[in-house]
């Protein structure tokens, strides 16, 4: 499996508002983006899960950091929270095929812990957490289409001017 650079690290929080203030202040971090998303189809050890996921990105350069603050029926972040407290979860990176890119880490000696998808601002996102275990956080796979088309990053835009104009991601912050 080829993968480039991390993309973003992740990071559980339970008050998204709070941690953009105080990551913010700690990274010099001035502006952040949440995410806009449709309804998620998410899978937390092979069951469907009834949750809400709010993403918030900001970063310093090429660098961007995700708050992750989740509602409603456990998954991999409320697992991981209890567990680990709020602390990175997880490292991101894009792939072509995620098909392939799963069954290469399986073959590696790696479980699938979570999966998803949504559509945002016409782009289709699938996503996988994979690992040896949720304890010591995940490598997160991403592969966004759209039509048969496969677009670079997490979401059709990155985030900034682009991703505001697109519709993929708001200004909170």
């Amino acid at each position: 499996m080829k993968v480039g650079k991390i993309n973003h690290i992740g990071i559980v929080v339970t008050d998204a508002s709070e941690a953009m203030e105080r990551y913010g202040k700690l990274y010099g971090i001035k502006k952040w983006y949440k995410l806009v998303a449709g309804p998620i189809d998410l899978h937390y050890r092979g069951e469907k899960r009834n949750c809400t996921v709010d993403l918030y990105f900001g970063g310093k350069g090429k660098t961007k950091i995700e708050l992750i603050e989740t509602h409603g029926e456990p998954n991999i972040y409320t697992t991981f929270y209890i567990n680990r407290g709020e602390a990175v979860h997880h490292y991101q990176y894009n792939v072509k095929d995620l098909d392939a890119a799963v069954r290469e880490c399986e073959a590696r000696g790696m479980r699938v812990f979570q999966y998803a998808s949504f559509d945002s601002a016409g782009a289709t996102v699938r996503y996988a957490y994979v690992g040896t275990s949720e304890d010591t956080g995940a490598i997160e796979l991403i592969e966004t289409r759209v039509g048969n088309r496969f677009v670079k990053g997490d979401v059709p835009f990155e985030v900034g001017f682009i991703g505001v104009l697109t519709g993929n991601y708001k200004r909170v912050k």
